[in-house]
Formats: structure tokens, sequence, C-alpha cells
């Protein structure tokens, strides 16, 4: 019997600590919301720059090209402020290996698309502290120049509001399809893009324009 009756205080007692943490939590969540939504940039940042480091930690879904992948571990930073967010992304063709060959499945440009749209997802409703009106997506790519040198060209940017966010099928349509409902531009063959013209936000001081921190504020 007294057995019975100490297994039932350790479980009152586990369970309120558990309640006690989940409530904690819950006012924490709660806090850091209102503090950002009154406009605290910093505050702002630090929680989108926690969620795309725990995007980067995650695993892959079972079935996502590994270059779609890697493109969306990418991501970085451009701005943001309580209502708008600006990322930048930068992908590869989609090259896998298939028996013993490597073998080319599908070009940088299918990867932005596809990433982009993820990303945009992300975004919109995925950030636990923030809750963007409209967000930019700008997909890079690189490559090395005859000169040997690497080159970085914009692919393609996106800007998608709340509401057309809310509209989209993420799940029934084909990337392409879902871009062409929002605001978006593609590279053109020859000429190149730029994602600042137009842009919803611009880049923060301290970054290049693709999100990496300069420099001087990268240094230690």
């Amino acid at each position: 019997m007294n057995f019975i009756a100490i297994g039932l205080l350790l479980v009152i007692v586990l369970g309120a600590v558990l309640g006690f943490i989940i409530l904690q939590s819950a006012f924490s969540h709660r806090h850091w919301r209102r503090v950002i939504a009154e406009g605290d940039q910093p505050t702002l940042l630090a929680a989108v720059e926690e969620a795309l480091e725990t995007f980067r930690g995650m695993r892959a879904p079972r079935g996502t090209p590994p270059a779609d992948w890697r493109g969306l571990q990418s991501a970085a930073l451009v701005a943001a402020d309580r209502d708008r967010c600006r990322v930048s992304l930068l992908v590869e063709p989609d090259i896998r290996v298939i028996g013993t060959e490597r073998r080319e499945i599908g070009p940088a440009d299918s990867v932005a698309r596809r990433v982009a749209v993820r990303m945009v997802e992300r975004l919109l409703f995925e950030i636990p502290l923030a809750r963007f009106q409209a967000v930019q997506v700008d997909v890079y790519t690189q490559y090395r120049s005859p000169q040997g040198e690497i080159e970085t060209d914009c692919l393609l940017t996106t800007q998608v509001s709340r509401a057309m966010g809310n509209e989209a099928e993420w799940d029934e349509q084909e990337a392409a399809a879902i871009l062409a409902d929002w605001r978006t531009r593609e590279r053109a063959q020859g000429s190149a893009l730029d994602p600042d013209e137009g842009a919803l936000i611009a880049p923060h001081p301290s970054t290049n324009g693709r999100g990496d921190l300069s420099p001087e504020d990268a240094a230690p």
C-alpha cells in the first residue's frame, strides 16, 4: 500500500513539474511575441536567426532531393522588421550518383524554384515568435568563370504577402505554378537579375546583399 501511495505521489509531483514547465514556456513565448510585436529589432533578428539555425539542424524529409536540402540549409537573413522578412539562398544543380555515375537530374533554376517556395512557407508559418505580413526570397547560384573566378548570379526573387501564402496550394501545385501567382522575377538568359530592384526591404548594412556578414562584422 505504501508503495502505491509513493507511486501516486511521484506521479502527482512529476505532473506538477511538467505543468509548471509548460506554463512557464507559454508565458515566455507570449512575452517575447509581445516584445517583437512592439518593435524590438534585436530580439526579432535573434528570433529569426535562431529559427534558421533550427531549420539547418533538421533532417531532410524522405524524398527531398539533396540539392534542395542544401539550398534550404544555406538560408541567410538579409533584413527583417516587424512585418517584413527577406532571406537569400544559394543553390546548385541537382546532381546525384546513379549507379557509379554522377548525373545532372535538374538545373539550378529548377532547384531555385522549389527551395524558394519551401522557404516562403517556412518564413510565413514556421518562425515561432514572428508573424510576417510579407516576405522576399532571393535565390543565387555560383559558378567558376573562364578566368577561374567564382561568380554569383541571382536566379530568381519572389515577394509574397501572407494573404498570397494562405491561398497557395503548397502540396498540390508545382513550384513554378505557385511562383507564377506571386510577385516573382527570374533571370533571363544573357541578362542579370537585381533582387534589390523594387525590394520588399533593403539589405541590412552589415550584409553584402546575400545575407552574409561583411568581413568587419564577421570578425570576432
